[in-house]
């Protein structure tokens, strides 16, 4: 039997990778939502994150 040898193309985990996509997720619409009750109370804010 001829089996596929996967090469992974990063040295992170798919169940790691699962959670991250979630984490970035939550994180954009967070934000978006953040930004839709600033605009809804007229506050206009600029959003800047430190890393």
């Amino acid at each position: 039997m001829n089996k596929k040898i996967i090469i992974p193309t990063s040295n992170i985990s798919e169940g790691v990778e699962f959670f991250l996509r979630g984490a970035k997720k939550r994180r954009s619409m967070a934000i978006a939502s953040v930004r839709q009750v600033n605009t809804d109370i007229g506050v206009n804010l600029r959003l800047v994150s430190v890393k």
